[in-house]
């Protein structure tokens, strides 16, 4: 039954970002935000991890198989025990995660402060570990809420793949303040190559498939037939938070 939901899910799906081999950014930009954005939804998460029943309570507009997935079994997060983690998992070349930032940007300031919100990079191939190395490499450096939208730029807009340490060298070098050695010291350092593992493990865990996809609190993924805009997935994960504040 999952599998059959698992191809429908596939047809009706408008937009995605998946795994292949050698995968790389398009040469072409994207659309820009606002216009992409309803043209945008995520793919499923597979395997065997995950709840095949399609069911919903009483008092919820959004049901399991049509707007989300459950974990058979909670995957844990990375944050304090007494905060709801919000985790988005995205790759800087995915055209939909671009077109999804500033939806998220927006939706981050309505979050309460039980919430912990954090960005976790996918990690499928080579080039998503490279940009994601990029990632840990500008929050070590203190520049991520800088060099993070302007990272999405670069590769979307301004036809920078940013897919090899040398253009990524020149890219923050060039940009911010911050000297050749401090970005070399950073880029190989234990704490990235660490956060790097830990970001493959959580990959391999969530099971996923496609990018940008919502994680709340290890137990639910933003996966299913019917959703169809940005706004539509924000709106599943505020009813599946409040789910999580009713279980405390």
């Amino acid at each position: 039954m999952f599998r059959k939901l698992l191809a429908v899910s596939a047809l009706l799906v408008l937009a995605a970002c998946s795994p292949t081999p050698d995968e790389a950014p398009s040469s072409a930009p994207a659309e820009p935000a606002a216009s992409a954005a309803s043209a945008a939804t995520p793919a499923a998460l597979v395997q065997n991890n995950v709840v095949r029943s399609v069911s919903s309570g009483d008092n919820n507009k959004y049901e399991q198989g049509l707007h989300y997935e459950r974990f058979t079994n909670a995957q844990g997060t990375s944050s304090a025990p007494d905060k709801i983690e919000v985790a988005e998992v995205f790759w800087y070349g995915c055209p939909h995660c671009y077109s999804f930032e500033p939806y998220l940007t927006e939706w981050k300031k309505t979050l309460g402060p039980d919430i912990s919100f954090i960005k976790l990079p996918v990690m499928w191939n080579p080039t998503n570990e490279i940009h994601a190395r990029l990632f840990y490499t500008a929050q070590a450096l203190g520049i991520l809420d800088q060099a993070h939208g302007d990272i999405f730029q670069a590769i979307h807009t301004n036809r920078q793949m940013l897919a090899s340490e040398s253009a990524q060298r020149d890219f923050i070098t060039s940009r911010y303040d911050i000297s050749t050695e401090d970005f070399d010291k950073a880029y190989r350092s234990f704490s990235v190559n660490g956060k790097l593992q830990q970001a493959k493990n959580w990959t391999a865990r969530y099971q996923i498939r496609s990018v940008p996809v919502l994680i709340i609190n290890g137990k639910y993924a933003t996966v299913g037939t019917e959703l169809r805009e940005f706004d539509q997935i924000l709106a599943v994960a505020d009813e599946l938070i409040e789910r999580e504040r009713e279980e405390r």
